[in-house]
């Protein structure tokens, strides 16, 4: 069985897209540094716009096992992480998805 994937994406307020882009470069290296994902799977970030809503990102990445999300949100520097990046979003959707293997 695979480890949970999650979706995320992160819609920027106009002007803290510069305060962002350092804390989603840190968002991988912070979970992987305390356990959270595993190591082998690709980790993915891309950023497009939106022409209503503005510039947007969108993260994927698998958690290490199904119980990784729930540890992630009593760890105080992931706290803080999230805190800071929600601060720059005008709003976030996490979204469960499944990895799809096609050839």
């Amino acid at each position: 069985m695979s480890s949970p994937t999650t979706l995320c994406r992160y819609w920027i307020k106009r002007e803290r897209e510069a305060e962002f882009r350092p804390l989603i470069e840190r968002h991988w290296t912070t979970f992987r540094a305390l356990g959270l994902v595993r190591d082998d799977a690709p980790h993915v970030v891309v950023r497009g716009e939106d022409h209503e809503r503005g510039v947007f990102y969108v993260e994927t990445f698998p958690w290490k096992d199904d119980a990784a999300s729930e540890r992630a949100h009593s760890l105080p520097e992931v706290e803080r992480l999230w805190g800071r990046m929600g601060e720059c979003c005008s709003s976030m959707e996490f979204t469960p998805v499944d990895v799809v293997e096609v050839e």
